[in-house]
């Protein structure tokens, strides 16, 4: 797990899971992905780089999202939210599938203000194992 230098942790805090999405697209559709795949590959080859970041401490969950240039170089556009556990009302996730062949797995995160949908990139067990505990830790 590499550290984001975007987080910076409070007095006491420590990281215990960052999750890393797909900035790209969040749509299952197969022809969606193939396009938006296109799009990152001209992306790449002008060095540019889109990163989506949920990172849960012991004392809130940050959601960071990156943009770099010239290849992950010079940071461009950054947005950092933090969210207070007790403001979290439902942690989970989902999967989609089309033409019986692609599925896509999500990382959803509801607060008062926003619903977070991030693609993520594992597979079922390992975001299941992961919603569990952030739920145990929001819970508290």
């Amino acid at each position: 797990m590499s550290k984001l230098k975007e987080v910076i942790l409070l007095e006491n805090e420590e990281t215990l899971y960052q999750i890393e999405g797909n900035a790209y697209t969040d749509s299952p559709n197969p022809l969606v992905k193939l396009m938006t795949s296109l799009f990152r590959l001209f992306w790449i080859i002008l060095g540019i780089k889109l990163k989506t970041y949920i990172v849960v401490t012991n004392r809130r969950i940050i959601r960071v999202d990156k943009k770099t240039i010239l290849w992950g170089i010079i940071p461009s556009d950054t947005t950092v939210s933090t969210l207070n556990k007790r403001t979290i009302q439902s942690v989970g996730y989902a999967k989609a599938v089309r033409w019986l062949f692609f599925k896509t797995i999500y990382f959803k995160l509801e607060n008062m203000t926003e619903n977070i949908s991030i693609t993520y990139k594992g597979s079922m067990d390992e975001v299941s194992n992961i919603v569990q505990k952030i739920s145990e830790i929001v819970s508290e």
